[in-house]
């Protein structure tokens, strides 16, 4: 069976093809931030509250991560046991009845303070479960992060629409940072005004020349 000269060609593009990809500096952080606080509210006014701090009416006004233009999300969609689809494997376990799962569908929602290409910060994705535990009439929060990702230039390939360019995703370690600016971002929706600031890296990266 012959190949068309035209499959040959979007093969090698396929293979062969990439735009602004560069090496992933790590900016160090002095400390990690905290990705588990205790909130001085019983568990089920915790995870209501929560709800509503996470509803898309309220992310619309009050963006997590700030107002970015696209090709950046301004709100997560937010899950728990009762409609859980992208979240549905943490709410298996019991003990994550009051969870609280958000996602973007794995688009990115901020640049990284951590993760940095050769043009400055890369875009950053993310998935979090918020577990919710109770402490006596406190609640313990704790924010977990998966799926974390950074969008690094872009990659000709084949999609489910056919060769073409896209994203190229790499996968890369959770930092603190997002998940205690959730916390914080949770935190001040329940009145909690004496939360310290988000600790960031105080190293910068110098962009090479040429």
């Amino acid at each position: 069976m012959k190949t068309s000269p035209a499959i040959v060609a979007i093969g090698l593009i396929a293979v062969s093809c990439t735009s602004g990809i560069s090496h992933v500096q790590t900016l160090p952080l002095p400390t990690p931030n905290p990705t588990t606080c205790l909130f001085p509210l019983p568990v089920a006014e915790v995870q209501m509250k929560a709800l509503q701090a996470f509803s898309l009416d309220h992310q619309f006004n009050h963006p997590v991560f700030g107002r970015l233009s696209l090709p950046f999300e301004d709100t997560f969609d937010v899950e728990c046991a009762t409609n859980a689809v992208f979240g549905e494997a943490v709410f298996r376990d019991p003990a994550n009845a009051h969870d609280i799962y958000l996602h973007t569908f794995g688009e990115p929602f901020t640049k990284s303070s951590v993760y940095r290409g050769r043009d400055g910060p890369l875009a950053f994705s993310a998935s979090f479960h918020l577990h919710l535990a109770a402490s006596g009439q406190n609640t313990t929060v704790t924010v977990i992060a998966s799926n974390t990702e950074v969008v690094n230039g872009t990659r000709f390939g084949v999609g489910p629409c056919g060769p073409g360019w896209g994203d190229n995703v790499q996968h890369v370690r959770p930092t603190t940072v997002e998940e205690y600016s959730i916390l914080r971002y949770l935190g001040n929706y329940l009145g909690v005004t004496n939360m310290p600031n988000v600790i960031l890296p105080t190293q910068t990266v110098e962009k090479p020349s040429g």
